[in-house]
């Protein structure tokens, strides 16, 4: 099949903190990421089916299994790689229908290939690419993107084409830490605050099972007004989206006036090295938290000027390093007491009922980046994990000036008209 020639590969590649605790977050949620990408023609589907192969050796930890154990978990190389469900094309006049039961489907990284993935064909191709949170973040998602198109379009060129395996590049967080002093990793830890969580996103029960999710799309020529209007206000387009999202849930949830709610967001910790790039593809993200109170008389353009405020003291402190620290030391303890510390926490999350909201951005597709030989990609967009209540998040991310925002829930956990009167209440907040 298609193979390395020299099948040099580490049999067993040690996990990072970062896929031990985006694997331990399972409990919370389904862990899967979906990038859907709309081509403007048909690709090469052997073609295709030997360039994700190949992504399989070119990122090793793609072609491993995860495997828990009481010390430390890792990833194990598979011998059966070619019998595993890496790839397949659907002939279909019904893709919306066969693209959701793939986006609702979920990958066991014990088992499974965690790298999956599907064309859906009808006149056009629809690329689908699912991994699990547990090997890679939405930037590594980016980077398996470029990765395969990058493949795809060298086998175009040489149908003999074969890849050099990126074997002695790090997973881990040492690639971020280690460019910073232990007095500036101590600064950013004292200064970024965490937050007890005191609301979260109103819920129906607690079930599981009643998987869907829900998009919202905002046009290139609405996109660039909604830009103009921060930059006006010297607020970033993500200011602008986490100001919305406050106001959206202070009108879904009337908390207390003056009770300071906070919002959970995802950052990205390649930022924080000097090539601005991962090693390879992995997790490298970190968490920090937006704040505000509640007071209904307050403006847009007034908590939009606190929030930015916010976020631009946070970049001045090595936005996540602090909590990057603890994590990579946490993670030295065994790793079956860490997942019994886990599951205490989690049960008192629960008791309480009270979790922060995730806004996660992942940023912008390029897609003068993103081609299989003559064939273009149209739209991109990601879909987040399936949360279940007490966990809730909302993706965000563009193509093209076309942003979309996907939340993925079960039914069982969350009122879907609530769902949806979130999302037109983040709308309504936007200039038009």
């Amino acid at each position: 099949m298609y193979y390395h020639r020299t099948g040099n590969f580490p049999k067993k590649i040690l996990a990072s903190p970062n896929d031990n605790l985006n694997y331990l977050l399972r409990c919370g949620t389904d862990q899967q990421i979906n990038f859907i990408f709309q081509l403007d023609g048909q690709v090469d589907a052997e073609r295709m089916k030997k360039a994700v192969r190949l992504t399989l050796d070119a990122e090793p930890v793609l072609g491993c299994r995860f495997v828990k154990d009481r010390r430390k978990t890792y990833w194990e190389r598979r011998d059966d790689i070619d019998g595993l469900n890496y790839f397949e094309v659907i002939e279909t006049t019904k893709v919306e229908n066969e693209l959701n039961k793939f986006i609702l489907s979920q990958i066991d990284p014990s088992l499974d290939s965690i790298i999956q993935v599907k064309i859906f064909r009808s006149e056009k191709d629809t690329l689908m690419i699912k991994s699990d949170h547990s090997v890679m973040d939405g930037g590594g998602f980016y980077d398996y993107l470029t990765l395969l198109c990058d493949i795809y379009n060298k086998l175009t060129e040489n149908p003999s084409y074969n890849v050099q395996p990126n074997i002695q590049a790090s997973r881990g967080l040492k690639q971020v830490l280690k460019h910073y002093s232990f007095r500036k990793k101590m600064c950013s830890l004292l200064r970024e605050r965490g937050y007890t969580p005191t609301w979260s996103f109103p819920s129906i029960g607690n079930g599981r099972t009643k998987k869907t999710f829900t998009l919202r799309k905002i046009s290139p020529e609405r996109f660039d007004n909604i830009k103009q209007y921060g930059k006006q206000r010297n607020a970033s387009l993500n200011d602008m989206f986490l100001t919305a999202v406050f106001r959206a849930l202070f009108a879904i949830n009337k908390p207390h006036k003056n009770k300071p709610m906070t919002i959970a967001v995802p950052t990205d910790l390649w930022c924080l090295m000097p090539t601005k790039k991962a090693e390879t593809i992995t997790n490298l993200v970190s968490t920090t938290f937006a704040s505000t109170k509640y007071d209904p008389t307050i403006t847009f353009d007034e908590m939009l000027k606190d929030i930015s405020k916010q976020m631009k003291k946070k970049k001045d402190i090595y936005l996540g390093l602090g909590q990057t620290f603890v994590l990579n030391n946490l993670f030295r303890l065994r790793y079956s007491w860490i997942e019994k510390l886990q599951k205490g926490i989690f049960k008192m999350v629960y008791k309480s009922g009270k979790m922060h909201p995730i806004v996660t951005n992942v940023g912008m597709v390029d897609a003068k980046k993103r081609h299989f030989a003559e064939v273009n990609v149209e739209d991109g967009y990601i879909i987040t994990p399936v949360n279940w209540a007490t966990s809730f998040s909302m993706g965000i991310s563009s193509f093209n000036k076309r942003i979309t925002m996907s939340i993925a829930f079960c039914e069982d956990s969350y009122d879907k008209r609530t769902i949806e009167l979130f999302l037109d209440l983040i709308m309504s907040e936007f200039p038009e």
